[in-house]
């Protein structure tokens, strides 16, 4: 144990601080090469990501690819594949509940920045991640957690070793099924086994690989800003609107301000207006989270966003869509116009 808590400090420092390659590079090849990784079966995918500069070896050439990685390396792994998180800190309640075991370490602006993304470490920063904790945070870097709405209540055992609860059913399924997290030929998910070094590489890829498929990066920075501007000025607008309880108001008050968003807009995101209270205590984002910005149309846009939506709401992910006749303004629309 004095052993693997030596280990787990050293891969701290090495991984977590600079996360940049390091090994033995080749004169001949301007590669990164490592003593320990030769037949291993994640030596490709090792060398790929060193090569990129986004995993890191030791000063001695060894990678070390079969030592367990710390849930807060993983953490700043994710948090490097991910697009810019410009908002501010959350709110005090998240900060007191989330953020004490990260404070006054290297990982604590990692930690801060995931936060306001919605995607959590509950477990001890330096200590090592299993494969149950890794699902969880995978699916919420990828905005995917809605994706597991669909398995509530299911009854279907994709692995014999995965018990029937519904934080498996929300997290475990929907990342396998999305073909980032893979199980056994035995038929096991092995959910409490440590995520390695060489596991977190092949994760690592994969994901960047399954963001690149759910998100194509096919919107100029340009028009980006523009979408964004529109939401900023307008969600938050909406949904802090004084006195409103009934959709009928809210559409009164959207012609009223001459709002760009449609009926059909207001009625998918808005609902609660429906209802008997008119109220809902889950916030929407402020479009400076994780952002996902794709075009799926000539002049249609998606915007997915991954965000902590309060005490009540936790962590959320959401979709909103734009359509713009000039590529200069913009209009939320419903998904299904």
């Amino acid at each position: 144990m004095k052993i693997r808590s030596v280990i787990t400090c050293c891969l701290a420092f090495v991984l977590g601080l600079q996360l940049v390659a390091q090994g033995s590079a080749s004169a001949d090849t301007g590669t990164t090469t490592y003593a320990d990784i030769k037949g291993h079966w994640a030596s490709k995918d090792i060398m790929e990501l060193a090569n990129e500069g986004i995993v890191k070896g030791f000063p001695d050439g060894t990678f070390h690819p079969d030592v367990p990685i710390s849930e807060e390396q993983f953490m700043a792994l994710i948090y490097r594949m991910l697009p810019p998180i410009t908002g501010d800190e959350v709110d005090e309640f998240a900060q007191e509940t989330y953020l004490k075991k990260s404070k006054g370490r290297w990982s604590d602006a990692t930690y801060r920045k995931m936060l306001i993304a919605g995607i959590i470490g509950y477990d001890e920063p330096a200590g090592s991640i299993n494969r149950s904790e890794a699902a969880r945070i995978l699916l919420a870097a990828l905005a995917a957690q809605s994706e597991g709405d669909q398995y509530r209540g299911s009854k279907t055992k994709f692995f014999k070793d995965v018990p029937l609860e519904e934080i498996n059913l929300v997290t475990i399924y929907p990342i396998y099924k999305l073909g980032v997290m893979t199980g056994y030929p035995d038929g096991t998910f092995r959910p409490n086994d440590n995520v390695t070094r060489a596991q977190a590489v092949v994760l690592l890829k994969r994901f960047r690989e399954k963001m690149a498929e759910l998100y194509p990066d096919n919107v100029n920075q340009e028009t980006k800003g523009l979408i964004i501007q529109t939401a900023k000025s307008t969600v938050p607008l909406l949904q802090e609107a004084v006195g409103i309880t009934d959709m009928e108001q809210m559409k009164k008050y959207v012609k009223e301000k001459k709002l760009p968003v449609t009926d059909a807009f207001l009625d998918e995101h808005f609902w609660y207006l429906k209802a008997k209270d008119g109220v809902d205590y889950i916030r929407h984002p402020d479009f400076d989270e994780l952002l996902y910005i794709s075009r799926i149309w000539d002049n249609k846009y998606r915007v997915t966003v991954q965000y902590y939506a309060g005490e009540l709401g936790g962590s959320v992910d959401r979709t909103f869509y734009f359509t713009s006749p000039d590529g200069k303004s913009f209009t939320l629309i419903g998904k299904n116009e």
